[in-house]
């Protein structure tokens, strides 16, 4: 299960519990919402190509991208919930887990922000403004800031 989502099972299982629940996703006639978010998964953490993912479930091309772009805006939304932009008019939270951050010099931080290069698919005529440095790789920059118990505060693709 991790090799091919990256995801342990009782995480897998939770998440496919909140897409029912919260009406995200819904089971169609032939795949339900675990299938559904397994195929997105499974794309999205090996980088799979569309021919590739239809040998492995079985399913024709029209499926496997409708699927794939029905959890990509279910996604969106579900990020919508789970990141929430820190509220400047009230004090931080305490930071719980961590004493050398809670004592040291990050007091009063209500954060921390990092960037990071996410490996892209970009069709070849888009590839220019996308490729790194020394290679033929494209890549997408991400920038993240969570507060100091992890949780995710904003997030910003560009």
């Amino acid at each position: 299960m991790y090799n091919m989502t990256r995801m342990d099972p009782a995480s897998f299982r939770s998440l496919v519990a909140h897409f029912k629940d919260t009406g995200l996703l819904k089971d169609s006639k032939h795949i339900d919402v675990k299938e559904k978010l397994a195929i997105f998964l499974h794309i999205i953490a090996h980088n799979m190509r569309n021919r590739t993912v239809n040998n492995r479930f079985q399913h024709s091309a029209a499926i496997t991208s409708k699927v794939f772009h029905e959890c990509l805006d279910a996604m969106i939304k579900f990020s919508k919930e789970m990141i929430v932009p820190t509220n400047f008019d009230e004090p931080p939270r305490p930071i719980k887990h961590h004493k050398k951050l809670r004592e040291g010099v990050f007091r009063g931080a209500v954060g921390a922000l990092d960037g990071i290069l996410i490996p892209a698919s970009i069709p070849i005529k888009d590839q220019t403004p996308y490729r790194g440095k020394g290679g033929g790789s494209c890549f997408q920059n991400v920038m993240a800031i969570c507060d100091f118990d992890m949780y995710f505060t904003y997030v910003a693709a560009g």
